[in-house]
């Protein structure tokens, strides 16, 4: 017989009962340990469950949001295209309970869909502002999830300008009759000390009125060598406040300057810079105009320094013969060496004329000479700008810290 016979005939011969409390018990922890594995097992699966419904439940939010913001921003987009005029939002029967009716938001922004997504806009009046509105906009979305977002913002509203200008030309003329051959706003040959300063063998003939030469009120007149080579002067003053608004009433530097052509209209203007007049009047014809074409030659010569007057004012010497009125802007006291020149017309300045010497005959113009009057074309530039309700453009500022979404 084996070693171990002795056991396992102990074992058959154990009692039947005592074996089956033996099976019951590795019974029972079999089962026990199936138990908890399965617990284990559904405990596993039950936060994966939970982990994906919360992962969807987060994509449906995320959609649910974004398909709100992009409710706002629709709506955002549609006002500041003027989706709605600045009268319309003032309108109180517009608003109820400051949320706007259907009157100012229309179906296509108030109901939208969005990805799939039905979203609601409603507009709500927050507060109005000198130059426009506070407004918030409200989004609502919904599907697998819901999410709501608002913003605030001001509409300003500005009125658009628009400018139109025009321009017309229109003439004014210069009568030659009704100016004197000499015009002086200051003194005529006044020159202290000296015994005269007009001298010479100058002459001057009356244009028919009975005044030679017109001054400025108070000025001081001594006429010297012109008694003694014609008739007695008969002077006169004018009460403008400048020669150029006497002979030239109604019309500006500017405007004559602008309306030279160098035919009919001369316009000569110092240069600082160069010390010389532009254009260049060394270039001017010997004759100037004629008793049918008179002309009318402006010098600006307020800019040439006192102390230089007589190198710089230009003289007209050597036999010029013009037709028309000669003007000087000031600061040419002394015209001197205006030898056998004629001007038949006016001599006019607005400075005094101190010293004149030379044989220069000064010609009052009448109605016998020619063509008594010279248009000069005036051209006025007007700029009219004109604000309309009818072309609004509005513009959107976001309120600071406004955003909400949820």
């Amino acid at each position: 017989m084996p070693a171990n016979s002795s056991t396992d005939t102990a074992f058959l011969y154990m009692p039947i009962i005592q074996r089956q409390q033996q099976g019951m018990v590795t019974l029972a922890m079999t089962l026990l340990v199936l138990f908890l594995s399965s617990l284990m097992v559904f405990q596993s699966s039950s936060g994966m469950l939970f982990e994906i419904k919360t992962g969807n439940n987060q994509v449906s939010h995320s959609k649910a949001l974004e398909a709100a913001r992009g409710g706002v921003e629709h709506a955002l987009a549609w006002l500041v295209s003027g989706g709605v005029s600045s009268t319309a939002l003032n309108d109180a029967t517009n608003w109820s309970n400051g949320k706007a009716n259907s009157t100012l938001l229309p179906a296509n922004i108030a109901s939208q869909s969005i990805a799939s997504m039905p979203v609601t806009i409603s507009l709500w009046q927050v507060a109005s502002t000198a130059s426009g509105s506070v407004l918030e906009v409200r989004a609502n979305s919904s599907g697998d999830a819901m999410a709501t977002v608002s913003r605030r913002v001001e509409l300003v509203s500005s009125l658009k300008s628009t400018a139109s200008t025009e321009t017309k030309t229109e003439t004014k003329t210069v009568n030659l009759e009704t100016v004197a051959p000499i015009v002086v706003h200051g003194d005529l040959g006044n020159c202290d000390k000296k015994k005269n300063c007009i001298t010479g063998t100058p002459t001057i003939s009356t244009n028919g009125n009975s005044q030679m030469v017109m001054t400025s009120a108070g000025s001081v007149v001594d006429t010297g060598f012109f008694n003694k080579h014609g008739p007695a002067v008969i002077t006169g003053n004018f009460t403008s406040s400048s020669a150029w608004d006497y002979v030239f009433p109604g019309i500006t530097m500017q405007q004559m300057s602008a309306a030279a052509d160098y035919k009919t209209i001369y316009y000569y203007k110092y240069d600082v810079a160069s010390g010389q007049f532009t254009p260049d009047i060394s270039k001017l014809p010997k004759s100037i105009g004629t008793a049918q074409n008179p002309v009318i030659l402006i010098f600006d010569t307020v800019l040439i320094p006192l102390n230089q007057e007589q190198n710089k004012c230009p003289s007209f010497s050597g036999n010029y013969t013009i037709f028309g009125i000669v003007y000087f802007s000031g600061n040419c006291t002394k015209n001197n060496g205006w030898g056998g020149t004629t001007i038949t017309g006016s001599l006019v300045t607005e400075s005094d004329l101190n010293v004149l010497t030379a044989n220069t005959d000064f010609v009052g113009w009448t109605n016998k000479t020619g063509t008594s009057t010279i248009s000069v074309p005036i051209t006025t530039t007007t700029t009219t700008t004109t604000t309309t309700t009818t072309s609004t453009t509005y513009s959107l500022s976001r309120k600071t810290a406004s955003w909400r979404d949820f």
